[in-house]
């Protein structure tokens, strides 16, 4: 009896031990980074996370970009409207994809910007986003 409650014991401890060390090991959560390139108003970051075809829309105008053409019009935007602080208002994931949505407070007023991620090769990377205007601000 004494052996069996030492063996689970043991069992127990290396089996937190091994989940610990799992959780330490898991790639960087593909949201937070995609929050920290907005809010540093960093396209080159947020390129990263592209697929090599994106959907965008910026202020109305919308078309399928490359990952290069994506992000220079990023640039430019982040350019004309200087970010200061951006937070999540809603995220979720279903499956092999993911969404984030928030608002991104610039210089020039606030916009929500809604972020669609999708599983490819095991890594999770953008295949839309969208900058509205928005009268909303950080809550």
């Amino acid at each position: 009896m004494k052996k069996n409650i030492a063996f689970l014991i043991l069992f127990g401890v290396f089996g937190i031990t091994t989940a610990l060390t799992i959780s330490t090991d898991d790639p960087p959560d593909t949201i937070l980074m995609v929050s920290n390139a907005l809010k540093a108003g960093n396209s080159s970051d947020l390129a990263k996370q592209f697929n090599p075809t994106v959907e965008m829309e910026i202020l109305g105008e919308e078309n399928i970009y490359s990952k290069a053409q994506a992000e220079l019009l990023l640039k430019d935007f982040f350019t004309k409207n200087k970010p200061s602080a951006f937070k999540v208002n809603h995220q979720g994931t279903k499956g092999s994809t993911s969404f984030a949505i928030g608002i991104l407070v610039t210089v020039s007023g606030n916009f929500r910007v809604s972020v669609f991620l999708k599983s490819e090769n095991s890594q999770m990377l953008i295949h839309q986003i969208r900058i509205e205007e928005s009268d909303d601000s950080l809550k």
